[in-house]
C-alpha cells in the first residue's frame, strides 16, 4: 500500500503532520475525517518526483495582487461554466511567465490526473493560507465553489483595506524621525565643531550648555565608526532574537501591553480573526473547524495561545462567548455582540458586523495616530534643535556683552 504524508487539525487546534499508510487517498480522507480530524493536505510521501516538486515550489514567491487577480479571473470563468482545467488554461495562456502562472502549470496538471481543486492548491501549504485552501475544500463539499472563492475575495479586500491604512498611517513619522535623526547628526558632527572652533580660539569661557554640547559633538565625532558597528550589531541581535521562540513570544507580549497601540494590535487582530470566521461559517464549516483554521489569520503566538483555549472550552459544553470572555480574547464590546448572535443563532452575520465594527475602529485610531505624532514629533525635533542653536548662540551673546 502507498504512503502518505497527512497534515490536519487536532482538537486542541495544532497542526499535526504524520505518514499514514492507506489504500487510496478518498480512503485515508475518510478514515481521518471520521476520526474528528480536519484534513488540510494529503500527498503521497515516495516518489523522487514529488520530492523535486516539492523542493521546486519553496523557491516559488508571488505578488499578493497576482493571486488575487488570478482568482478573479478564475471566478468569472468558472461562473461562465468552464470547467476548472479549462478555466485554469484559460488564464495560463493569457498571462506572462513568472511565479504564480508556473505554479499554476503544476496544480493544472495534477488536476487533469484526477486530483481534487483543493488537493491540487494543498499541496503547496508553504505558498497558500490554510484559509484559502479551507475555503476550496468547503466548496467542493458544498458544490458551490464561485460562492466559496468570492467570500475569500471579499475577505482579501476587507484586510488588505485595514493593511494598506496601518502601513500609510507609520510611513509618514518614519520618514520624519529617520530624516530628523540624520539632520541632528549632520549638527553634531559638521556644524557644531565649526562654529564653536572659533570660541575656542579666543580662550572663551563657554556656556555650560556650549559645553555640555561641544563634549557630547566630539565623543559622536572621535567614535562615528565604533557607535555605527554597534548600532549595526544591535539591530542584528535584535532580528536574530525575534526569530527565536522565546524572541517571538517576547515581541508579542510587547504588542498586547504597549499603551495605545497594544490595543489597536487587538482591535485590527479582532477584526482580521472574525472576519475570516465568518467566511468559514458563512461556507458550511463547523464553530470549532472554523477557529482552528482562522487561527492562521493570526500573527500573535499569544493569541494564539488563548484561540486554543476557547477551542478546547468549546468541545466541554462552554458557549464560544464565554469563552472568549474566560480567557479574554476579544474587547468585551466584541464578546457582547458574538454572545448577542450566538443566542439569536445569527453568529456570521454578527461576526461579520464585529470585524466592520473593528475595522472602523483601527481606522479612526490611525487618523488620531496619525494627526497626533506629526505634530509631536515637529514640535520635539524643533525643541531639540532650538536648543542646539541656542547653545550655538549663547557664547556670541556672551561675547557681545564682554565687549560692551
Amino acid at each position: 500500500m502507498p504512503t502518505f504524508r497527512c497534515k490536519t487539525t487536532t482538537h486542541a487546534g495544532k497542526i499535526v503532520e504524520e505518514t499514514i499508510t492507506a489504500d487510496s487517498k478518498d480512503s485515508l480522507r475518510n478514515q481521518l475525517e471520521s476520526d474528528g480530524k480536519f484534513v488540510l493536505d494529503i500527498k503521497k510521501a515516495d516518489g523522487f518526483g514529488a520530492f523535486l516538486k516539492n523542493v521546486k515550489s519553496r523557491g516559488k514567491r508571488f505578488k499578493t495582487k497576482d493571486f488575487f487577480s488570478f482568482n478573479q479571473e478564475f471566478l468569472v470563468l468558472i461562473k461562465a461554466g468552464l470547467p476548472i482545467v479549462a478555466a485554469l488554461d484559460a488564464i495560463i495562456e493569457q498571462e506572462d511567465e513568472g511565479e504564480l502562472n508556473t505554479l499554476l502549470k503544476d496544480i493544472r496538471e495534477d488536476i487533469s490526473t484526477g486530483e481534487s481543486l483543493s488537493e491540487a492548491f494543498g499541496k503547496y501549504t508553504n505558498l497558500f493560507s490554510h484559509l484559502y485552501i479551507s475555503s476550496l475544500q468547503t466548496g467542493e463539499k458544498s458544490g458551490d465553489l464561485p460562492i466559496a472563492i468570492s467570500r475569500y475575495l471579499e475577505y482579501m479586500k476587507k484586510t488588505d483595506e485595514i493593511k494598506k491604512k496601518v502601513i500609510s498611517a507609520s510611513v509618514y513619522p518614519v520618514i520624519l524621525i529617520v530624516a530628523s535623526v540624520f539632520v541632528l547628526i549632520f549638527l553634531m558632527i559638521y556644524v557644531v565643531p565649526g562654529i564653536t572652533s572659533t570660541f575656542l580660539e579666543t580662550s572663551t569661557q563657554l556656556p555650560i550648555i556650549t559645553s555640555v554640547l561641544l563634549s557630547i559633538s566630539n565623543v559622536i565625532r572621535s567614535n562615528f565608526l565604533y557607535i555605527f558597528v554597534l548600532g549595526i550589531l544591535v539591530a542584528i541581535s535584535i532580528a536574530l532574537f525575534r526569530r527565536t521562540e522565546k524572541g517571538r513570544i517576547y515581541i508579542d507580549k510587547l504588542k498586547l501591553v504597549i499603551p495605545f497601540f497594544g490595543n489597536l494590535y487587538i482591535n485590527y487582530s479582532t477584526s482580521k480573526l472574525t472576519r475570516a470566521m465568518a467566511a468559514m461559517l458563512d461556507g458550511g464549516m463547523p464553530l470549532v473547524d472554523s477557529i482552528k483554521i482562522s487561527s492562521g489569520a493570526l500573527a500573535n503566538q499569544i493569541l494564539k495561545g488563548r484561540l486554543e483555549s476557547v477551542t478546547s472550552n468549546l468541545e466541554e459544553g462552554v458557549s464560544f462567548a464565554e469563552s472568549l470572555s474566560l480567557v479574554e480574547m476579544f474587547p468585551n464590546m466584541a464578546v457582547r455582540m458574538i454572545d448577542a448572535g450566538e443566542s439569536g443563532g445569527a453568529l456570521e452575520q454578527v461576526l461579520n458586523d464585529v470585524a466592520d465594527f473593528y475595522d472602523n475602529d483601527v481606522d479612526e485610531k490611525l487618523s488620531i495616530m496619525t494627526s497626533a505624532i506629526e505634530p509631536a514629533l515637529m514640535v520635539f525635533m524643533g525643541l531639540l534643535i532650538g536648543l542646539i542653536v541656542l547653545a550655538l548662540y549663547l557664547p556670541i551673546f556672551q561675547l557681545a556683552g564682554t565687549i560692551g
